[in-house]
């Protein structure tokens, strides 16, 4: 598939993402809480998140993503729409390629908010409703894991589109898959249990009756 092609397509399904995203995003229960400064911050940390990337080589850069404490925090629809806005933001300043917009919006939004959220559906139904589990397993190995994917999949799509051969990829990319994930499950984890302990309104997915009381 022609990478012009390919960039099309991906312009489609991002688009489509987002529209279901806003079509049934919860903005009552943020209107309600009076949450709107909470989720546009937490929108532009992610943002800044991604302006601080590191690379040998232009695509090839890698930094931390946040997308998962943003699904935890507000649920799949508002974080993905706070990551498409901060996307589209770093876009309109030039520091993301217009022309990679699609891509960028499946690889950076799309596909780690739909990880986090399968991730925690599994976690809610098949493991213990407890406090440590919403920690370690959600917060640290879940944003380990989504990073993990995110950078893997970008991997695979640049070998697809043919923009660096596959050794280059390897040594100057794939890595440094280890020295990503673990920071960004420690960061995670660590805002998330903060987050839970003083400011457990802030947290959507995060209920006291499920994992706390009768624990």
């Amino acid at each position: 598939m022609a990478p012009n092609l390919i960039g099309w397509v991906a312009i489609v399904l991002w688009a489509g993402c987002l529209w279901l995203a806003l079509k049934g995003a919860p903005w009552h229960a943020l209107r309600s809480n009076k949450l709107e400064p909470v989720w546009v911050c937490a929108a532009g940390i992610v943002a800044m998140l991604w302006v601080m990337g590191a690379g040998v080589h232009p695509g090839l850069e890698l930094h931390l993503l946040g997308v998962t404490a943003l699904t935890l925090m507000f649920g799949w629809q508002l974080a993905l729409v706070g990551a498409s806005l901060a996307l589209i933001g770093l876009s309109a300043l030039g520091l993301y390629s217009w022309a990679a917009v699609g891509m960028n919006g499946m690889l950076l939004t799309v596909l780690p908010v739909a990880l986090s959220h399968g991730l925690g559906r599994i976690a809610y139904t098949l493991l213990p409703r407890h406090f440590f589990i919403y920690v370690l397993v959600l917060a640290f190995f879940g944003s380990m894991l989504v990073i993990g994917a995110t950078i893997t999949a970008s991997a695979i799509l640049l070998l697809a589109l043919g923009a660096y051969p596959p050794a280059i990829i390897v040594h100057d990319y794939l890595v440094m898959l280890p020295l990503m994930m673990f920071p960004e499950g420690f960061i995670t984890g660590m805002i998330m249990t903060m987050l839970v302990v003083y400011k457990p309104h802030w947290v959507r997915t995060f209920d006291d009756r499920d994992y706390i009381h009768g624990k």
